[in-house]
């Protein structure tokens, strides 16, 4: 059985303008241990999916299953579990963290919220020495549990969120662009602070990201998402060594290769407004293979064998 199963989500939101459409029929599988990637240009849906997982959003329609039970249909009090055992990083450490309250304050929050540790001296103690451990984990001192977000660089603070997310000891960690924010010396040792704590803690990630050379280092399995649908999910050295969909490939194309030689090629077009949506195939207005047939029928996911699929008339 899957940790996470999701099956057809939607998320729309009302406008004055109309309806947006940021998901539409998103349907995925995350076993334990495992790290998805989801990747597409801004706009595509992946912060929108992560955060409909967590219901910080409220899908309009769809199923969303957490180890055997039902997300979307639970109370505010299983709720309340599920959020305990699935957290967030979120893409701005800084704009994610209270400016005025202390990072032990930060850490311990989560920990009285969900009644861990239980009251008086011996659950503070307790909180206490949670806060601590995990703020070793991620690289930090002791002492910075007494100092404030602002007296740390972007990479510290992005290791205070992720201490934030780890410190209930969580099954699922949703990485929402986590490392976009950084240099690339920090965002190498951020990947690696992730990879040792999953290795450490058994977690499973579902990492979003519009970096498809950090994707590629970090995920087990990546999905393709273009105006709120998956358009190919698939293995991910399969996916690198044989993109089906064009988009995939045009995504592949975007990222320069010194190694090759080869210059960036920028994905033709703007991408369209999740309000006025395409007929048909959603990638045809900017797809070198489009023909009639993709202007009318919007095609379906296409099982490829090897745990790879794709969505195309031409794949």
């Amino acid at each position: 059985m899957s940790l996470l199963s999701i099956s057809e989500l939607s998320t729309h939101f009302r406008l004055p303008s109309g309806a947006l459409r940021a998901l539409d029929g998103v349907s995925l599988d995350l076993e334990a241990g495992e790290t998805l990637g989801i990747v597409g240009e801004s706009g595509c849906g992946k912060s929108t999916l992560g955060k409909s997982i967590l219901r910080l959003v409220e899908p309009s329609a769809g199923a969303i299953s957490f180890d055997g039970e039902d997300i979307t249909t639970i109370s505010q009090r299983g709720l309340a579990l599920f959020r305990r055992r699935a957290q967030m990083v979120f893409q701005d450490p800084f704009a994610s963290l209270n400016p005025r309250h202390s990072i032990r304050k930060i850490l311990t929050a989560p920990l009285i919220v969900h009644g861990i540790g239980g009251s008086g001296k011996v659950g503070k103690a307790e909180r206490n020495r949670r806060v601590e451990d995990i703020v070793r984990r991620v690289g930090l001192e002791v002492e910075a549990l007494d100092r404030y977000p602002h007296e740390f660089s972007g990479g510290q603070r992005q290791r205070i969120g992720i201490a934030r997310a780890l410190v209930l000891q969580p099954d699922l960690v949703i990485c929402d662009e986590p490392v976009s924010a950084l240099d690339l010396s920090i965002q190498a040792q951020t990947l690696n602070l992730l990879g040792r704590m999953k290795a450490d803690l058994g977690l499973s990630y579902i990492f979003i990201s519009h970096d498809l050379s950090v994707v590629r280092y970090f995920t087990d399995r990546v999905m393709v998402m273009y105006l709120g649908r998956v358009v190919e999910s698939a293995p991910t050295r399969q996916l690198w060594s044989t993109p089906r969909h064009p988009y995939t490939r045009a995504l592949m194309d975007a990222v320069p290769d010194p190694a090759r030689r080869r210059h960036a090629a920028p994905i033709r077009g703007d991408l369209p407004s999740p309000q006025n949506l395409p007929t048909g195939c959603r990638f045809h207005p900017r797809c070198p293979l489009a023909t009639e047939l993709c202007t009318k029928v919007e095609p379906p996911l296409k099982d490829f064998g090897n745990g790879q699929s794709a969505a195309c008339h031409h794949v």
